[in-house]
């Protein structure tokens, strides 16, 4: 017999097996969805231990170990602080002054308003009395055709900015010698283009802000530590400085004005010329009392900025959330395994709760100022209202009120404003 007619023959007669038929006809559609769901919850638990156990040791060897004033050498390089500004808060004044209040022989601030009425400006004029030594300018009115309402009011200070390095520094953010120095050294070294705080909240000024706080020195830190400690970029605009002319290289500040998220477009621009290098101090927001309100309204408008800057990050993200990570995971093990999803569930809650206050601990860098049973109650407000944020930016993704304004945020990030709203 033709061997080509017996190999033709083999395979007609092997497509006609209704066995073989059958199992293919009869494949465990759901059996597939849970081996998918349990790859999921696999690689999220895996991801989220392993950038927990990194920012553990991180705090432990990293954090509150600044370099010192010896590595600068004998002449200091000049420091523009630009300081955004945008009405009066009851910390204002205070963090204000702490930028007074610097010993470092050489900088400048440069405080910016929107316009002469901003009520920021007279306290500006009453510190400078105070401390009429300290070489400071009140730019008012920002740049045109800038979208974005902070690097609008920032763009005069930056173009008027007389030193290389150039300190951003939101007007909540709290200074101190000690972070201005660790700064310094670290982007004096030559591959360096940035030095960056991790962003968080300083004392406790009600339930609205502890919530705020425990985001910021919990959920939040366990990621951004271990991120930057891995050298993936992951900077916030809060407090960051830089190197000028490197920063003129890539478009200048006010190019950036065309994202609200500024910040992810400018730092992936400047890691092109240098390292990100995160700060041996995180960033001291020290603000008044936040509602849960005003919480949840800056992480939708976050939210938001992610879901069109990086949707599948933003969507993969929320795996991670304790409730949902733990959900997923204890339905897998239960399927595959027989394990009590109760009884894990429990413990993954318990040991989600441990890793955040040993972390929020380390961040702190000394006791809390709020119990532990004030802690637990926050935690779970904060770990509870994670989906609702999540929803609410789905909902609507490409509208974002910000203060006064509205804008429409493409997919991609560019932005255009909407309307103002007085």
């Amino acid at each position: 017999m033709d061997s080509r007619f017996s190999f033709d023959f083999f395979f007609i007669d092997l497509f006609n097996d209704t066995s073989i038929k059958w199992s293919l006809d009869h494949v465990d559609t759901f059996e597939v969805l849970w081996i998918l769901l349990a790859g999921v919850a696999f690689i999220e638990y895996s991801i989220v231990l392993l950038c927990t156990t990194i920012t553990l040791i991180a705090c432990k060897l990293y954090l509150h170990k600044p370099s010192g004033m010896l590595e600068m050498g004998d002449v200091v390089p000049g420091v523009s602080i630009i300081k955004p500004l945008m009405g009066v808060d009851p910390f204002l004044e205070y963090n204000l002054e702490s930028h007074f209040k610097l010993a470092y022989p050489k900088f400048e601030l440069l405080f910016c308003c929107h316009d002469d009425k901003d009520g920021a400006i007279p306290l500006v004029n009453k510190l400078h009395k105070r401390y009429p030594h300290v070489d400071m300018k009140l730019l008012i009115g920002g740049a045109k055709d800038v979208v974005n309402p902070m690097v609008q009011n920032m763009a005069p200070a930056y173009e008027a900015a007389r030193y290389e390095f150039v300190w951003i520094s939101s007007s909540r953010i709290e200074a101190s010698d000690a972070i201005l120095n660790d700064m310094i050294s670290k982007l004096q070294i030559l591959n360096v283009a940035l030095v960056h705080q991790m962003p968080y909240i300083t004392g406790g000024h009600g339930f609205g802000s502890n919530v705020e706080k425990i985001y910021f020195g919990a959920f939040h830190a366990k990621f951004y530590i271990a991120f930057n400690m891995l050298g993936f970029i992951c900077v916030t605009g809060m407090s960051y400085m830089f190197k000028k002319t490197l920063l003129d290289q890539v478009n200048g500040l006010a190019w950036y004005g065309r994202y609200l998220a500024e910040d992810y477009f400018l730092t992936t621009a400047l890691h092109e010329r240098g390292r990100l290098v995160l700060s041996a101090y995180p960033a001291k927001q020290n603000v008044g009392q936040t509602t849960l309100r005003g919480f949840a309204d800056r992480q939708i408008r976050w939210s938001k900025l992610r879901l069109n800057m990086m949707p599948l990050v933003e969507v993969l993200e929320s795996f991670s959330y304790c409730s949902h990570l733990g959900v997923i995971s204890a339905l897998t093990l239960h399927h595959f395994l027989a394990i009590n999803p109760y009884n894990f569930f429990l413990a993954h809650v318990l040991l989600w709760i441990i890793l955040d206050y040993i972390i929020l601990s380390y961040i702190e860098n000394g006791p809390l100022l709020l119990s532990k049973f004030e802690f637990l109650k926050c935690w779970l407000v904060r770990e509870l209202s994670a989906t609702y944020i999540l929803v609410v930016a789905l909902l609507n993704p490409h509208i974002i009120k910000w203060h006064h304004r509205t804008f429409r945020v493409r997919l991609g990030g560019l932005t255009e404003q909407v309307k103002d709203e007085y």
